[in-house]
């Protein structure tokens, strides 16, 4: 067992969702991405560029990443296979 992320609290929604990105695809396909929600991902094929809080990084296949809610974002796939991921979308409860 991998475990991949660890966090306590109250949680309004989840949802999840499988994303596929084609080589050269860019999301979003310009600018940046920011949302309310924190966004939790696993990447199980391929890899992706991402850039995050102010820095660059590739993530690889049996990685994942959390982007905290209200951080700009984005992400693409540099290279020449596809890269599929799947995402967790979870939006805190009202204090």
């Amino acid at each position: 067992m991998k475990k991949l992320f660890t966090k306590q609290g109250n949680f309004q929604e989840v949802s999840m969702s499988v994303i596929s990105l084609t080589p050269g695809e860019r999301i979003p396909t310009v600018g940046m991405s920011c949302h309310d929600e924190d966004e939790y991902s696993y990447i199980f094929r391929g890899e992706i560029e991402t850039y995050c809080n102010g820095e660059y990084s590739v993530e690889k296949a049996g990685d994942a990443t959390l982007i905290p809610s209200g951080e700009e974002h984005w992400c693409v796939n540099n290279s020449s296979e596809p890269c599929m991921l799947v995402c967790f979308m979870v939006k805190k409860a009202e204090c």
